[in-house]
C-alpha cells in the first residue's frame, strides 16, 4: 500500500482557508450571516473549535466589500490576553479597527488616545467610534471580532465592553449614525460565560448565526477532488461524513487522505476504504497523528479547560451509554457542545425533539466508555465515589429526559397524572422504569438539598412549557396546588415502604424551600387571578414588582431555559407598566395643566386609564415630578448625574471622589434633617469604604464598589443593628426624596442596578408575610422605586414631566 500527494487539488486542513480555496463549503450560515450583517443586525458565532468560523468571516468579508460595505477584522488574540492592563487592551484593539479601516493616516492614534486620557479605556474606544471611525468612514461599516472567547484571560473584567456594543445598538434609534455600524462575535464560548450581567447583555438583542456541520449536498466542491480517486465521488463523500459527522477540520482531513490514496477506489469498495483510511490514518497512535491538534484540543478543553470535568465527562459518558439525551439550556450541556465532542441535533432516533448526541463516530472511538472511565479513575480515585455519582448522574438525567420527552407531547392535565403518581402517591407510576429511577435517586441522595434540586429543576421543566404553549391553561397553579396539599391515594401500600415514606418526607421538606417559595411567587407573577381576595400580606404584590423577579424567582442552579422564561416574563411586565405608567402620567400632566376641554372628557380619562400603581393620584403626580423632572426647580436627577459623571476627573485620587460624592448626595438632603446626624454617618461611611485605596486612581470599578457599599449602608438587612438608617430617611425626608437619594446613586453606576435590586429583595423576602396594611412604608418605598426605574431605565416616555 503506498501513498501519494496529489499537487493539484489539495484540501485545507486546520486554520482559515484561503479566499481561493477550491474545498470552501457553503452552508446555511453563510447566508444567514451575510443577510444578517447586510441589514445591520448584530450577529453572533460561537461554536466549537475548528467549525470553519475564521473562514466563514473572511468570506462573508468578501461578500459585504463587494455590497460597498466597509469592513474591519479584529483578532483578540493577537491584542493579547495575559497580564495586560486595561488601558493597554483597548488601545489595542482600537489600533487594529483604526489599521484595519485604512483610518492610521488621517489620525495620529497615539496623541489622539493621549488626549482623551481622563475618560476609561472603554470610553475612549466608543468615543473614537463616534468621533473618528463614524466620522470619516460614510458607508455601512461591519466590525468582526474573531476568538472573542481569548477574553475570559484577561485578569479584568470586560462587560463593559459588551455593553458598549449593546450601547451602539441601541443608539440607533437616537443617533442615525450609528445605523450605519454593526458588529460580528466569533469564537468559542457560551453568551454567559463572555457577560453575565443580563441587563447589559448584547446577545439578547442580538441574532445566533448556528454553524453546522456539513450536509452531503452542500459537498459538491469536495466531491470534485474526490472525483479524481473514485467512481462515485458521492457515495465516497456520503462514507466519509459517516464517519466525520460533517465536522470541517475531519472531514476535510479524511478527504486529503482519500485523496493521496494510491489505489483507486472502484464501485462499492467506499465505505470499507474510508473505514481503513480512518482507522489507520487517524485512530491509529490518534495523539502521534494528530497534527495540526484538534483531538488533543477537545480533549484537554473536556479535562482541564472548564470547571468541571468530571461532570462533563458523566454527561458525555451517559450520551455513549443511551446514544443520546434529551437537549437541554443547561450550563453543562452548552460547555460540552462547546468541546466539539457532542452535537445538538433538532430530533434523535428515540426522541422526536432535540437531542445531544455524540459527534461522530471518529470521537466515540477514541473518546470511547473505556477512556472516559480512566478518566474519571484518575480524577476521583474513590471507587464508592465513582460508582455512586455514576448511577447518581445517569439516572437524574434520564429522570429529566423522561419530563423533557412527555411534556412535548402530552396535555397538561396528563402530566399532572404524572407528577401525582411519582411525587405524591409515591407508588402505582403507570411507568415503572421512572419510578425505579426515583426510587434510585432518593437512595443515593448525598443530602436533602440534591433531592430540592431534583423536584424543582422537575416542576420548572413542566412551568416553562406551559407558560410558553398553554399560557390560559391553570396547570401552573394546580401544580403548585398538587404538591402543597396532595394526599397519597395509595397510603396502605405506601405506609410499607420505606422509600416512599421517605419520599414524602422529602417533599415536605421541598414545601419548606426556597425553591418552592420561588415557585409559589412565580404561580403568583403569572396567575395573579388565582390569589384569594382575603389574601393581605406583602407577597401578594410581587407580580407589581419586575424588578425583584431576577431574585425572588429564580433559585440557585436554576437551568439557562428557566432563567431565559423568567427574564421574558420580567421584560413584558416591565414594558407593560411602562406603557400604563406613561399613560396616567399623560392624564395627571393634563390634569396638573387643566388644558382637559371639559369635566366630562377628564372623567373619561380616568375610567378609561387606570392607574398603574397603588399610589394616590397626588402621591404618584410627586412622584413623577421629582424623579423626571426638576428637583427643587433646578436640575433633574439625570442632569444632576451626569453633571457629577463630567466633573468626575479618572485621574483623581479615590479620596478625591469620595467627597465629591459625598457633596452630590447632601444636595438631596434636607440641611435640617442632614444636619442632625445623618450627614455625618454618610461621610464616616465614606471615609470607611476601602481606605486602602484611597491614594489609587480612580476608576469605574472602584465607583460601582462605591455605591454597591451605599446600598447596603442606606437599605440594610432589617436584622441588621443599622436598618433604621433607612426607615430613619424614609418618616424624616419621605418616601420619594429617599428613592430619589437611591436614584442619584444608581444613576451614576448603572451596572450596580441589580445591586439595589438584590438590596429590596431582602426587604421583600423579610416582609412578605407581613400584612400590608402594618407595613404601609414598605409598600409606598416599593411603588415609588418601580416608578423611579420605569421612568429612568425603562421604555416610559415621561419627558414632558421636565416642564410641568
Amino acid at each position: 500500500m503506498g501513498w501519494d500527494v496529489n499537487t493539484t487539488y489539495n484540501y485545507e486542513v486546520g486554520g482559515c482557508l484561503p479566499l481561493d480555496a477550491p474545498t470552501y463549503v457553503v452552508r446555511q450560515a453563510d447566508d444567514e450571516l451575510y443577510n444578517g450583517v447586510l441589514t445591520g443586525k448584530f450577529c453572533y458565532v460561537l461554536n466549537s473549535r475548528q467549525m470553519g468560523k475564521s473562514s466563514l468571516r473572511v468570506r462573508t468579508m468578501k461578500r459585504l466589500q463587494a455590497q460597498g460595505i466597509r469592513c474591519a477584522a479584529i483578532d483578540l488574540t493577537s491584542v493579547g490576553c495575559q497580564d495586560i492592563p486595561p488601558e493597554q487592551w483597548y488601545a489595542g484593539i482600537t489600533y487594529t479597527l483604526a489599521s484595519s479601516l485604512n483610518l492610521l493616516e488621517s489620525v495620529d492614534l497615539k496623541t489622539w488616545w493621549s488626549q482623551h486620557e481622563l475618560l476609561a479605556p472603554v470610553q475612549r474606544f466608543g468615543t473614537f467610534i463616534r468621533e473618528i471611525l463614524l466620522q470619516a468612514i460614510q458607508e455601512d461599516v461591519a466590525i468582526f471580532i474573531d476568538e472573542i472567547d481569548s477574553i475570559l484571560s484577561l485578569n479584568f473584567p470586560v462587560d463593559d465592553f459588551f455593553a458598549l456594543i449593546r450601547f451602539c445598538h441601541e443608539q440607533r434609534v437616537e443617533n442615525p449614525e450609528y445605523q450605519r455600524l454593526t458588529w460580528v462575535l466569533l469564537g468559542v464560548a457560551a453568551p454567559l460565560e463572555l457577560i453575565q450581567d443580563r441587563q447589559r447583555t448584547p446577545f439578547d438583542v442580538g441574532q445566533s448565526i448556528s454553524l453546522t456541520g456539513f450536509q452531503l449536498q452542500e459537498c459538491s466542491a469536495l466531491e470534485r477532488g474526490l472525483a479524481r480517486k473514485a467512481s462515485n465521488p458521492q457515495t465516497t463523500m456520503t462514507a466519509i461524513l459517516d464517519w466525520t459527522g460533517g465536522k470541517p477540520f475531519l472531514t476535510q482531513k479524511l478527504c486529503q487522505l482519500v485523496l493521496s490514496y494510491v489505489e483507486w477506489i472502484s464501485a462499492g469498495q467506499e465505505a470499507k476504504t474510508v473505514e481503513m483510511l480512518a482507522r489507520s490514518r487517524i485512530l491509529e497512535n490518534w495523539e502521534a497523528r494528530d497534527e495540526p491538534p484538534h483531538l488533543k484540543t477537545i480533549r484537554d478543553r473536556l479535562l482541564q479547560n472548564n470547571n468541571n470535568p468530571p461532570g462533563q465527562l458523566r454527561l458525555y459518558q451517559q450520551i455513549l451509554h443511551q446514544g443520546e439525551i434529551l437537549a437541554d439550556s443547561s450550563p453543562e450541556q452548552m460547555s460540552l457542545r462547546l468541546s466539539g465532542l457532542a452535537v445538538q441535533l433538532d430530533s434523535g432516533k428515540h426522541y422526536p425533539q432535540p437531542v445531544l448526541k455524540a459527534y461522530n463516530r471518529i470521537y466515540e472511538s477514541i473518546f470511547n466508555v473505556s477512556w472516559v472511565e480512566e478518566q474519571l479513575r484518575k480524577l476521583d480515585p474513590t471507587p464508592d465515589t465513582e460508582i455512586y455519582e455514576e448511577i447518581r448522574s445517569k439516572d437524574e438525567q434520564f429522570f429529566y429526559d423522561y419530563w423533557l420527552y412527555w411534556v412535548a407531547k402530552e396535555p397538561p392535565e396528563a402530566l399532572l397524572e404524572r407528577f401525582r403518581q411519582l411525587f405524591i402517591d409515591g407508588i402505582g407510576c403507570s411507568t415503572p422504569e421512572i419510578e425505579m429511577t426515583l426510587y434510585r435517586l432518593v437512595t443515593f441522595l448525598k443530602n436533602d438539598r440534591d433531592f430540592i434540586y431534583i423536584l424543582n429543576r422537575t416542576c420548572t421543566i413542566l412551568i416553562n412549557h406551559w407558560h410558553l404553549h398553554h399560557p390560559r391553561h391553570n396547570a401552573v397553579f394546580q401544580l403548585i396546588e398538587l404538591l402543597e396539599r396532595g394526599e397519597p391515594r395509595l397510603t396502605q401500600m405506601a405506609s410499607r415502604s420505606f422509600i416512599v415514606r421517605r419520599l414524602q418526607e422529602l417533599r415536605k421538606l421541598f414545601l419548606k424551600s426556597q425553591d418552592f417559595l420561588s415557585l409559589q411567587r412565580l404561580v403568583q407573577v403569572i396567575e395573579p387571578s388565582r390569589l384569594t381576595k382575603k389574601t393581605t400580606s406583602l407577597g401578594k404584590l410581587i407580580d407589581r414588582y419586575p424588578f425583584l423577579y431576577s431574585h425572588c424567582l429564580i433559585p440557585e442552579k436554576s437551568t439557562f431555559g428557566h432563567r431565559q422564561i423568567i427574564q421574558t416574563i420580567q421584560s413584558q411586565k416591565q414594558k407593560d407598566f411602562s406603557v400604563n405608567l406613561s399613560q396616567y402620567a399623560a392624564h395627571l400632566a393634563r390634569k396638573a395643566s387643566k388644558k382637559s376641554s371639559s369635566v366630562t372628557v377628564e372623567t373619561a380619562v380616568r375610567k378609561s386609564i387606570a392607574n398603574p400603581t397603588l399610589l394616590s393620584d397626588r402621591q404618584l403626580y410627586f412622584a413623577l415630578k421629582h424623579f423626571v423632572g426638576k428637583v427643587d426647580g433646578v436640575y433633574t436627577y439625570r442632569d444632576s448625574a451626569r453633571g457629577f459623571l463630567t466633573q468626575t476627573n479618572q485621574k483623581q485620587s479615590y479620596q478625591t471622589f469620595k467627597t465629591s460624592l459625598y457633596e452630590y448626595l447632601l444636595e438631596t438632603i434636607e440641611s435640617r434633617y442632614g444636619s442632625q446626624h445623618f450627614n455625618e454617618r454618610l461621610y464616616k461611611q465614606l471615609q470607611e469604604t476601602f481606605p486602602e485605596k484611597d491614594l489609587q486612581p480612580l476608576d469605574s470599578f472602584l465607583i460601582a464598589q462605591t455605591c454597591s457599599s451605599l446600598f447596603k449602608f442606606l437599605v440594610e438587612d432589617p436584622e441588621h443593628p443599622n436598618f433604621y438608617v433607612f426607615l430613619d430617611l424614609i418618616f424624616n425626608l419621605g418616601t420619594s426624596r429617599t428613592i430619589g437619594l437611591l436614584l442619584k446613586i444608581t444613576l451614576i453606576a448603572q451596572p450596580v442596578k441589580p445591586h439595589l435590586e438584590k438590596r429590596f429583595s431582602v426587604l421583600f423576602n423579610y416582609y412578605e408575610s407581613k400584612e400590608m396594611r402594618d407595613i404601609d412604608w414598605l409598600v409606598e418605598a416599593l411603588e415609588n422605586l418601580n416608578v423611579a426605574l420605569s421612568s429612568n431605565f425603562g421604555d416610559a416616555d415621561l419627558s414632558f414631566f421636565k416642564y410641568l
